[in-house]
């Protein structure tokens, strides 16, 4: 992973602690070294300081997002208060926030569960309209080592989740869908209890801001975009 954060002791201390956990963590402190370090790799979850000396860190999630197409989980990190930082994740389409007044054994212990959700093993459920779409992404997530189950509908798809024996640790759904829409299908899932632990990415050809809005007001847990590398992008998504 990698921790943004102009602060070194900061940064010392969570980059340690994190390695004592068996999270490998690079570091950056300015528009410079993030640079060097995008270029240097792949990261799986991306942890921002909210206020830099160059730059702020909602403004280098949407950076990240829409520039760079980073598919790795993106957090903001921050002491200020945690009404405000959620809002500041939430308008910048960042995946969550993790606040510094917790401690960083707390923010260690939150992004060891973030890396650890939705590792190959696991099941994962492709709802898209497009039997075409469905075919290719289960075709690429198999072979990955996902289990993978397709449904055409949020109908079909419901008989899947409700069952214990099918239920998926994340859904992958396509939002422009006949009937029940991606939006309607993700709120169902998130207003019940039963399905709490499923997470939900959307995947869509829709604009990014329309993505974030459901993303906010529904409670998804992220979102791809469907562009010629769709397959990609989803594979580094479900990875991180």
């Amino acid at each position: 992973m990698l921790v943004i954060d102009d602060s070194p002791m900061i940064v010392e201390l969570l980059v340690k602690a994190l390695g004592v956990a068996g999270v490998e963590a690079d570091s950056a402190s300015d528009l410079a070294s993030l640079d060097e370090r995008l270029s240097g790799g792949q990261h799986e979850l991306v942890l921002v300081d909210v206020n830099m000396p160059e730059m702020y860190g909602d403004d280098v999630v949407e950076f990240l997002r829409e520039q760079r197409k980073l598919s790795a989980q993106l957090l903001l990190y921050s002491d200020l208060p945690e009404d405000e930082l959620k809002a500041k994740a939430s308008r910048s389409g960042a995946d969550g926030y993790i606040t510094k007044a917790q401690g960083v054994e707390s923010a260690v212990a939150e992004v060891k569960r973030r890396l650890g959700s939705a590792r190959p093993g696991r099941r994962i459920l492709v709802v898209d309209d497009s039997p075409a779409t469905a075919k290719v992404l289960e075709a690429e997530l198999k072979a990955k080592g996902f289990e993978v189950t397709t449904a055409e509908s949020a109908d079909a798809a419901t008989k899947i989740i409700l069952k214990k024996k099918t239920r998926p640790d994340l859904v992958l759904l396509d939002v422009r869908m006949p009937n029940v829409n991606g939006e309607q299908f993700c709120r169902f899932i998130k207003s019940n209890a039963l399905f709490a632990g499923i997470k939900v990415i959307l995947c869509s050809a829709e604009r990014e801001d329309e993505l974030r809005r459901i993303v906010r007001d529904a409670g998804a847990d992220g979102y791809v975009l469907k562009d010629s590398l769709i397959a990609r992008g989803i594979l580094e998504k479900l990875e991180s």
